[in-house]
């Protein structure tokens, strides 16, 4: 989302996280988070009264001098203290659709770092001054849209230590935002001088660990995919490929920030990403839970769930948070149905509502952890169990089919049996002149010859016979196979069955003779030579 990079925060203001009462709680939130959201955090995890936290040390020092650019200036200001300017906390200041001049006194590094420069976390372009001197820029910045180059979302302007020393290490920036689509609470994220030189790779390093399930989304994505084809009962497998498959799509999204040097107005778009995949996500676990548990009531479950995401995403003031209480949404309702399912002693409710409380308190206790790395984790660890669990049901599911076939087939021989003593037991041949009754069993095999057809008897005899093969294979007692468009066999005469593969076969007779058995049906032939 918009998190802590090691030594960034995306949307956020300066905030920290300290011990509170034996617990970890946020202080000041990472992200905004409602009031009654943070109050239920107070109520639930940290008890009341609160003790004091501990601070994170801020990356400028001071409050931020802000003048608004006026015409024609293009140095900076010598005056901060005209009509038009003020001071403002860092992340308070909001430079979306204006241009705006501000002087921070930073922190400064080590003296014996190597690389100096200044780390550019903001939805805005911006121009670096020195000394009065401009020394680099990010984007360039403009009074509107149509003069403003949008710059990158991170970006690093290398810095001369020196010049900066002497200017007490105090910088100007003339800066302004005017692509935008959504108005973020705090578009400054982070200013600061940084050691290095590749914004990205240090992004890309925090979010690194959250990679590692990225395989296991992939596996469950083919895995249910290939439930989902196969499987005769498809809406749980395929709102679990769903799920997945939003899964990793949220965390591409995620790490986008450090896989490319986007230019600011792209955050936008992956604000909107990442909570509408968080959206789906919650929905497909309702989902999920209702089929498994109250089928019958989907729709309200999904209705429930929709509303109280909705109403979370309107009061919430942060993207984060927006995100955060999406997916706390979705759990709870999920929670609620395997509570049901509970009480209904199904047998894997207990483990929906083990993972869906574990789940649930690492959304409230650490939102910003769990929405950078352990949302993924706990979704993959999730995912894993189901795909285990399905395994087994499958298994069970294939070992009852094969019951069901054996009993099949046990059920047709008894009905052939019968069959066998209606069916006639010889056919009647025309001849020259006369009417040849052939015993049943006494044929070999029957091979179609346009309107007729050729019988081979045992005692290597054939007849031609004005029948068709389809009307024999309709009148013909079930030991008559059709092996292939045609042939007809009578499986008792059969000694043995070579496959190919291609797919086709052949079927040897005890009267040395050979069949061939088509791809379509060899399937039938294989479960009839059993």
């Amino acid at each position: 989302m918009q998190k802590n990079f090691g030594d960034v925060s995306n949307e956020s203001a300066n905030g920290g996280v300290g011990p509170v009462n034996g617990l970890w709680c946020t202080s000041r939130s990472d992200y905004d988070l409602p009031m009654w959201y943070r109050m239920m955090l107070i109520a639930v995890f940290c008890g009341l009264p609160i003790a004091p936290v501990l601070a994170i040390e801020p990356p400028i020092d001071g409050p931020v001098q802000v003048c608004s650019k006026l015409p024609g200036d293009n140095a900076p200001p010598d005056d901060y203290g005209r009509p038009d300017c003020w001071t403002s906390d860092l992340y308070a200041i909001d430079v979306q659709g204006r241009e705006l001049w501000l002087r921070i006194r930073l922190n400064p590094l080590p003296s014996d770092q190597p690389f100096v420069g200044l780390l550019l976390s903001m939805k805005a372009a911006s121009e670096v001054f020195v000394n009065g001197r401009l020394v680099g820029r990010n984007g360039v910045p403009g009074t509107d849209r149509s003069t403003e180059l949008p710059g990158r979302m991170d970006a690093v302007i290398p810095l001369d230590a020196r010049a900066l020393a002497e200017a007490d290490y105090r910088v100007d920036l003339k800066t302004s935002s005017h692509h935008n689509w959504l108005t973020l609470r705090h578009p400054i994220h982070r200013i600061q001088l940084v050691n290095y030189t590749n914004r990205q790779d240090r992004v890309l390093r925090y979010y690194l660990p959250s990679l590692v399930p990225m395989g296991l989304f992939l596996l469950a994505v083919f895995y249910f995919g290939s439930l989902t084809w196969h499987s005769e009962h498809k809406a749980v497998p395929a709102l679990l490929t769903l799920l997945a498959g939003l899964a990793m799509l949220q965390l591409l999204f995620e790490v986008s920030r450090g896989l490319v040097a986007y230019s600011y107005p792209v955050q936008d778009l992956r604000l909107i990403a990442i909570l509408a995949c968080s959206v789906g996500f919650g929905l497909s676990l309702v989902a999920v839970l209702a089929q498994g548990f109250v089928r019958h009531r989907t729709g309200l479950a999904l209705g429930v769930t929709a509303i109280a995401m909705v109403v979370a995403i309107v009061l919430s003031p942060s993207w984060d948070a927006k995100t955060a209480l999406a997916l706390l949404s979705g759990s709870i309702v999920s929670l609620s149905l395997a509570l049901i399912g509970l009480r209904q002693r199904q047998p894997s409710a207990k483990a929906y509502v083990a993972a869906l409380i574990l789940f649930i308190l690492a959304n409230l206790i650490y939102p910003v952890q769990f929405i950078d790395h352990g949302f993924y984790f706990l979704v993959a660890a999730f995912l894993v169990g189901l795909m285990m669990l399905q395994a087994i049901a499958f298994s069970r599911e294939r070992q009852r089919q094969i019951e069901q076939r054996l009993r099949a087939d046990q059920l047709q021989r008894a009905l052939d049996q019968v069959q066998l003593e209606r069916t006639p037991q010889t056919l009647s041949v025309p001849t020259t002149g006369s009417v040849r009754p052939v015993a049943v069993n006494d044929i070999v095999r029957i091979q179609g010859a346009g309107d007729y057809v050729e019988l081979h008897l045992n005692d290597g005899t054939e007849l031609l016979h004005n029948a068709t093969l389809n009307e024999l294979d309709a009148e013909l007692p079930s030991h008559f196979l059709r092996v292939h468009r045609s042939h007809l066999v009578n499986t008792r005469c059969i000694q043995h069955l070579d496959r190919k593969e291609s797919g086709t076969g052949t079927l040897h007779l005890h009267n040395g003779q050979t069949v061939p058995v088509s791809r379509r049906i060899m399937p039938g032939v294989r479960r009839a030579l059993r």
